[in-house]
């Protein structure tokens, strides 16, 4: 005969069913040397708060007891570090976007244990404000581009020292550095190499030539990088049809893009880049001001700096442009044409289309613009 299972048994049972099932939820506060976690059940009660050493062996032995969670982090600097550390032992992370919490959560009083407790709150009662969340490979690629960036502005500026160095010199010197049409040329540093000046100035350009030489490698050797993202990306070459965008530049709106999935339309990537105005509306009135602050300054910069070589290579942006900087100026028309050629970029990135598709007389027609 099959014995009965008691009430009591099955009670014992379907508790540990539930506490299997429940759900907890983790608000992670990073910093450089330490975090300070806090683990909130389903209901809201604070299951336990502690401060952890950045390792993955002090989050496991702390989160273990809690079983399923799902962890919030805020994008401060160097986020990356506990998601990927948060990623290999919870069942969900998410990005909280420092702005969205700051207006969600007005305290008078701000500690890291607080920090960290608005965190779990907000991410138990479905109201974090999430930022995107970018996986290992696109940070990665971020990280290349961006840095390329910073050898570029470093080098600039140590061009841009030595010209100042230059235009110090007597008349003859400075008549004899603008016989060339770039200083920077394989000529020009000939010259300037061979150029003997009286101290402490000689000693200065030697220094800024070293300098200059050094970024220099480095920035050739990013560009192998980037040609290979180039290559093993197909939307890369799609980008890089339209006017104005090179390699690099395509490279660099795919990465800082991410997903294209994520913007429901053309006006939202356009506003994710910052190329469009602040509006303030109230009581009937609206006031449309400057571009808006928090965007992807990579990407406002990618789309304004194409805009140039874009209406040199085309006509129909060329005749955009002219009829915006009639009106408005040059200023505020590099913002408008950025803006279209953003709204061209989304397209072509939604329908996998090249920007121009040649005709059976072989003639080429704007295909997504």
């Amino acid at each position: 005969m099959k014995k009965q299972r008691s009430s009591s048994t099955i009670y014992m049972k379907k508790t540990k069913l539930y506490k299997e099932e429940r759900m907890n939820y983790v608000g992670v506060d990073y910093h450089k040397r330490y975090s300070v976690a806090t683990v909130m059940d389903q209901n809201g009660v604070i299951l336990a708060t502690k401060t952890l050493d950045n390792r993955i062996d002090a989050f496991r032995a702390f989160l273990k007891p809690f079983g399923k969670a799902k962890a919030a982090v805020e994008a401060t600097r160097g986020w990356a570090i506990a998601v990927e550390i948060l990623e290999q032992l919870l069942d969900e992370v998410v990005l909280a976007h420092p702005g969205g919490v700051k207006t969600m959560a007005q305290h008078k009083f701000k500690t890291d244990k607080i920090d960290s407790r608005i965190l779990a709150k907000l991410l138990q009662i479905d109201w974090l404000p999430e930022a995107y969340l970018r996986d290992r490979v696109n940070r990665e690629q971020q990280l290349i581009l961006r840095t390329r960036c910073f050898f570029v502005r470093l080098r600039t500026r140590v061009k841009n020292r030595i010209h100042e160095l230059i235009d110090r010199q007597a008349e003859p010197i400075r008549e004899h550095a603008r016989t060339f049409s770039d200083l920077f040329g394989k000529k020009g540093l000939t010259w300037l190499k061979n150029l003997s000046l009286n101290e402490p100035y000689q000693t200065l350009l030697s220094r800024l030539l070293t300098t200059h030489e050094s970024l220099d490698e480095q920035v050739k050797g990013s560009d192998d990088l980037v040609a290979e993202l180039f290559k093993t990306d197909p939307d890369c070459p799609l980008v890089a049809s339209v006017p104005g965008f090179g390699p690099f530049f395509s490279v660099l709106t795919k990465v800082e893009i991410g997903d294209i999935k994520r913007f429901p339309n053309s006006s939202r990537l356009c506003s994710y880049a910052g190329l469009v105005p602040s509006t303030e509306s109230s009581g009937g009135k609206t006031w449309h001001g400057s571009t808006i602050k928090q965007s992807n300054h990579w990407l406002r910069w990618a789309f304004i700096e194409a805009v140039i070589p874009a209406i040199v290579a085309d006509d129909g942006l060329r005749a955009y442009y002219e009829q915006y900087r009639r009106i408005k100026g040059t200023k505020i028309a590099k913002v408008i044409t950025g803006r279209r050629l953003c709204g061209i970029v989304y397209r072509i990135l939604s329908q996998k289309t090249p920007y121009y598709e040649q005709t059976p007389q072989g003639r080429g027609y704007l295909r997504a613009g």
